[in-house]
């Protein structure tokens, strides 16, 4: 029991810390302080925030539909803790034979959340926010998949394990897909729904978007699904292109979740048409002629 609950209270303190990390990193991008208020450096400053958030009063609007509107967060939130079950740790037994094609549907299913959010509240900002990111998702899960079957193709295992050990003896493939991987990283931006792709809570249109309505614990549960989600990818990301010893992965992790933040602080908002119009074209054409490739490479030899 405590192997089962331990992962996932270690994945909701890393969330926590990551949201320090995130607000320290724009801080210095800022050439500010940032939170240093709470505890040495500020180190205590997720505890407040997430005591803060928990003790509020969750407020509900009067002609929202109360049962999915109570149900959305914990949704979201159980969805993408989920995903950790997933994580190849060494010291377990549990492996999931087809771990990519999981996490691909774990994380296809998660859009449900957001639209049941958007729709639940009863208010056209949040329902508008709500159809952005179902927009959004459907457009760029399609690369996303591209790029992760051709992964799957070439390593010809579906197990982040053993995508792992190959990549480590096939250090070429990196600088081989490397359009792929540049691909993947945007990709990922959008699916999170993460600057400079983040539509769904485009504050001068939508006013927070999908979770306008929500406050105190709920607002609290659907930040940490979202945390929680950018965190993995991180990891899917340094498992499929670098691969290697678990602990190469972990540094490589994290230098991917400094890349989430990097880029929020960095760039400005792209359109919404112009986002929409590259996930169709290019985002689209350039997996699938590669995927193509890899199969046809696969079958002639």
């Amino acid at each position: 029991m405590i192997l089962v609950i331990l992962p996932f209270i270690c994945v909701l303190l890393a969330v926590g810390f990551f949201t320090l990390f995130e607000r320290k990193v724009l801080a210095a991008i800022m050439i500010r302080k940032g939170p240093n208020k709470v505890g040495y450096m500020g180190l205590m400053q997720p505890f407040s925030d997430a005591g803060k958030l928990f003790c509020k009063e969750f407020i509900f609007p009067n002609y929202a539909n109360l049962g999915p509107f109570y149900v959305a967060p914990g949704l979201m939130l159980g969805i993408s803790l989920s995903l950790w079950i997933m994580y190849p740790m060494n010291f377990v037994d549990m492996m999931f034979v087809f771990s990519m094609l999981q996490f691909l549907a774990t994380a296809s299913v998660s859009v449900f959340g957001v639209m049941m959010a958007g729709w639940a509240s009863n208010s056209k900002y949040a329902l508008l926010g709500s159809v952005r990111s179902i927009a959004q998702s459907i457009s760029y899960e399609i690369p996303f998949s591209l790029i992760l079957f051709t992964i799957t193709s070439v390593s010809f295992s579906f197990m982040f394990q053993e995508v792992m050990s190959w990549q480590e003896s096939c250090v070429v493939f990196f600088s081989m897909y490397l359009m792929g991987f540049s691909l993947w990283l945007v990709s990922i931006l959008a699916e999170n729904h993460r600057a400079p792709f983040d539509f769904v809570e485009g504050e001068s249109e939508l006013v927070s978007g999908f979770n306008v309505e929500y406050s105190g614990g709920g607002f609290a549960m659907i930040f940490m699904s979202e945390y929680s989600s950018m965190m993995f990818s991180s990891f899917v990301t340094s498992v499929m292109f670098f691969g290697g010893h678990e602990l190469f992965v972990s540094v490589l992790t994290l230098f991917f979740i400094f890349f989430f933040v990097w880029v929020r602080g960095t760039f400005p908002r792209m359109r919404y048409d112009k986002l929409m119009y590259l996930g169709w074209t290019i985002f689209t054409i350039v997996p699938l002629v590669f995927l193509m490739g890899v199969v046809v490479l696969g079958c002639c030899s």
